[in-house]
């Protein structure tokens, strides 16, 4: 019996790059592959029956974490992506790690490939186990997340503010689960509208309206300072998130 699912997420054209995250047959180990982009049927490239293949039309991440998590059936559920590589003794010890951790609902493990400290501020997605009550109860706000249409990024932190509302906890598990293959981007605040209006609406949604005002004045002179960047497009932008999701 399956007690620990692994659900990837991938595009049709980055499907090739899931036979690297796969780890040889594991007792109690399956998976659910999500491939967003597919407008036909697609015929599973794996021959392998603990392998399940999934599609879904359009993109998002989030759309394409939510569909997995609606097709999971495991008792424990950890979230990956196209890009990394799992570490063997860390997967099959995660219905272990629970039991260790019987007042934990989500666990969040170590990746090799990143620059910052653990346990982190910010949680990766990659980072992230959690027991089926919670997949049943909380999904990813799809206006979140690469491939929506305004808010780059914050998925995560919007996830487990919901989670911990819902009464949920998340513990901390001091052990490497993958190693990513792809640093990914550190920041483009600066750079990036988007990112900047997904900062408004993350601290809107996890701390309410008037405390996210506050915090995006004081986010916008800070780097005006520390960059001697001009504040008044940050602050625009981070306005923006916050009334996209309030209203």
């Amino acid at each position: 019996m399956t007690s620990l699912q692994v659900l990837i997420c991938t595009t049709l054209e980055r499907l090739p790059n899931v036979r690297g995250v796969l780890l040889p047959p594991m007792e109690g180990v399956s998976y659910v592959v999500s491939c967003q982009g597919v407008d036909e049927a697609l015929a599973s490239p794996f021959a392998r029956e603990d392998v399940e293949l999934i599609t879904m039309k359009g993109y998002g991440l989030c759309r394409n974490r939510n569909a997995a998590l609606r097709h999971s059936k495991a008792d424990f559920l950890l979230i990956a992506d196209d890009d990394e590589r799992l570490c063997p003794e860390t997967l099959k010890g995660i219905p272990d790690d629970f039991a260790a951790h019987p007042e934990c609902d989500l666990l969040q493990y170590r990746t090799e490939g990143t620059p910052k400290a653990y346990p982190p501020v910010y949680v990766s997605s990659v980072e992230l186990a959690m027991r089926r009550r919670v997949a049943e109860q909380v999904r990813f706000d799809e206006r979140f997340g690469a491939g929506s249409p305004e808010l780059a990024c914050g998925e995560e932190e919007v996830f487990l503010h919901e989670a911990r509302a819902k009464g949920f906890r998340l513990g901390y598990v001091p052990k490497t689960v993958c190693r990513l293959l792809d640093e990914g981007s550190r920041t483009r605040f600066l750079e990036e509208p988007k990112w900047q209006r997904s900062k408004g609406a993350v601290v809107c949604l996890c701390r309410g309206r008037a405390y996210a005002y506050l915090k995006c004045l004081r986010e916008a002179l800070g780097w005006a300072v520390r960059e001697k960047v001009n504040p008044l497009p940050l602050l625009r932008n981070m306005l923006w998130g916050i009334r996209y999701v309030k209203r």
